[in-house]
Protein backbone atom coordinates (compact mmCIF):
# COMPACT_ATOMS: atom_id res chain seq x y z
CA UNK A 1 0.00 0.00 0.00
CA UNK A 2 2.88 2.50 0.47
CA UNK A 3 4.40 1.77 -2.09
CA UNK A 4 1.51 2.63 -4.24
CA UNK A 5 0.80 5.83 -2.47
CA UNK A 6 4.62 6.74 -2.72
CA UNK A 7 4.56 6.18 -6.54
CA UNK A 8 0.86 8.00 -6.72
CA UNK A 9 2.62 10.84 -4.91
CA UNK A 10 5.61 10.72 -7.34
CA UNK A 11 3.28 10.94 -10.23
CA UNK A 12 0.97 13.27 -8.96
CA UNK A 13 3.66 16.03 -8.34
CA UNK A 14 5.76 15.26 -11.50
CA UNK A 15 3.00 15.70 -13.59
CA UNK A 16 1.67 19.14 -11.67
CA UNK A 17 5.04 20.52 -11.98
CA UNK A 18 5.41 19.36 -16.11
CA UNK A 19 1.61 20.51 -16.60
CA UNK A 20 1.43 23.77 -18.62
CA UNK A 21 -2.64 23.49 -19.00
CA UNK A 22 -4.53 24.54 -15.96
CA UNK A 23 -7.13 21.53 -15.88
CA UNK A 24 -10.21 21.66 -13.45
CA UNK A 25 -10.46 18.35 -13.47
CA UNK A 26 -6.95 17.10 -12.08
CA UNK A 27 -6.30 18.04 -8.46
CA UNK A 28 -3.30 19.34 -7.41
CA UNK A 29 -1.88 19.04 -3.85
CA UNK A 30 1.05 20.77 -2.34
CA UNK A 31 4.01 19.38 -1.42
CA UNK A 32 3.62 19.78 2.59
CA UNK A 33 0.02 18.15 2.36
CA UNK A 34 1.28 15.24 0.09
CA UNK A 35 4.16 15.11 2.74
CA UNK A 36 1.86 14.93 5.60
CA UNK A 37 -0.93 12.44 3.95
CA UNK A 38 2.78 10.06 3.66
CA UNK A 39 3.77 10.51 7.17
CA UNK A 40 -0.27 9.87 8.10
CA UNK A 41 -0.17 6.90 5.76
CA UNK A 42 2.77 5.50 7.10
CA UNK A 43 1.82 6.12 10.93
CA UNK A 44 -1.53 4.18 10.01
CA UNK A 45 0.38 1.39 8.73
CA UNK A 46 2.43 1.35 12.21
CA UNK A 47 0.12 1.28 14.41
CA UNK A 48 -1.82 -1.15 12.61
CA UNK A 49 0.79 -3.56 13.08
CA UNK A 50 1.04 -2.40 16.64
CA UNK A 51 -2.47 -2.85 17.41
CA UNK A 52 -2.48 -6.87 16.05
CA UNK A 53 0.64 -6.95 18.00
CA UNK A 54 -1.24 -5.79 20.89
CA UNK A 55 -4.39 -8.22 19.94
CA UNK A 56 -2.32 -11.35 19.99
CA UNK A 57 -0.79 -10.65 23.51
CA UNK A 58 -3.95 -9.91 24.75
CA UNK A 59 -5.17 -12.92 23.29
CA UNK A 60 -2.29 -14.61 25.25
CA UNK A 61 -2.60 -12.62 28.49
CA UNK A 62 -6.69 -14.14 28.16
CA UNK A 63 -5.21 -17.79 27.72
CA UNK A 64 -3.13 -17.05 31.08
CA UNK A 65 -5.69 -15.94 32.87
CA UNK A 66 -8.17 -19.01 32.14
CA UNK A 67 -5.21 -21.57 33.22
CA UNK A 68 -4.41 -19.42 36.11
CA UNK A 69 -7.95 -19.33 37.34
CA UNK A 70 -8.33 -23.31 36.50
CA UNK A 71 -5.10 -23.41 38.66
CA UNK A 72 -7.01 -21.20 41.50
CA UNK A 73 -9.68 -23.67 41.45
CA UNK A 74 -8.07 -26.65 41.61
CA UNK A 75 -6.13 -25.24 44.74
CA UNK A 76 -9.48 -24.06 46.30
CA UNK A 77 -10.83 -27.85 45.87
CA UNK A 78 -7.63 -28.67 47.54
CA UNK A 79 -8.21 -26.53 50.07
CA UNK A 80 -11.66 -27.73 50.73
CA UNK A 81 -10.30 -31.05 50.69
CA UNK A 82 -7.67 -30.42 53.31
CA UNK A 83 -9.88 -28.74 55.67
CA UNK A 84 -12.39 -31.29 55.60
CA UNK A 85 -9.70 -33.60 56.54
CA UNK A 86 -8.47 -31.55 59.29
CA UNK A 87 -11.95 -31.51 60.62
CA UNK A 88 -11.85 -35.34 60.64
CA UNK A 89 -8.86 -35.69 62.43
CA UNK A 90 -9.65 -33.12 64.83
CA UNK A 91 -12.91 -34.86 65.58
CA UNK A 92 -11.07 -38.17 65.96
CA UNK A 93 -8.45 -36.55 68.23
CA UNK A 94 -11.59 -35.31 70.19
CA UNK A 95 -13.13 -38.55 70.25
CA UNK A 96 -9.71 -40.32 71.68
CA UNK A 97 -9.92 -37.90 74.49
CA UNK A 98 -12.92 -38.47 75.64
CA UNK A 99 -12.44 -41.87 75.32
CA UNK A 100 -8.87 -41.63 77.23
CA UNK A 101 -10.59 -39.41 79.65
CA UNK A 102 -13.40 -42.09 80.44
CA UNK A 103 -10.07 -44.86 80.57
CA UNK A 104 -8.71 -42.70 83.23
CA UNK A 105 -12.13 -42.54 85.65
CA UNK A 106 -12.58 -46.16 84.78
CA UNK A 107 -8.80 -46.45 86.06
CA UNK A 108 -9.04 -44.72 89.48
CA UNK A 109 -12.36 -46.59 90.00
CA UNK A 110 -10.51 -49.50 89.83
CA UNK A 111 -7.56 -48.69 91.84
CA UNK A 112 -9.94 -47.07 94.53
CA UNK A 113 -11.72 -50.88 94.33
CA UNK A 114 -8.62 -53.03 94.28
CA UNK A 115 -7.12 -50.71 97.77
CA UNK A 116 -10.81 -51.61 99.22
CA UNK A 117 -10.56 -55.30 98.35
CA UNK A 118 -6.76 -55.53 99.67
CA UNK A 119 -7.13 -53.98 102.74
CA UNK A 120 -10.79 -55.96 103.37
CA UNK A 121 -8.52 -58.91 102.41
CA UNK A 122 -5.66 -57.67 104.75
CA UNK A 123 -7.74 -57.14 107.66
CA UNK A 124 -9.78 -60.44 107.30
CA UNK A 125 -6.29 -62.21 107.04
CA UNK A 126 -5.23 -60.46 110.08
CA UNK A 127 -8.09 -61.47 111.49
CA UNK A 128 -8.70 -65.06 110.89
CA UNK A 129 -4.18 -65.22 111.43
CA UNK A 130 -5.17 -63.83 114.94
CA UNK A 131 -8.37 -66.48 115.59
CA UNK A 132 -5.62 -69.15 114.55
CA UNK A 133 -2.68 -67.90 116.64
CA UNK A 134 -4.75 -67.27 119.65
CA UNK A 135 -7.37 -69.43 119.82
Amino acid sequence: MKVILNILFVLLTSFSFSQKNIDSTTLYIPFKVGKSILIDLNELDRLKKQEELYLNEIGELEKKVLKNEKIIMKFEELDKKNTQIISLSESKYKLLDEENKNLRIDIKRIKTKNIIVEILSGSVIVGLTYVLVFK
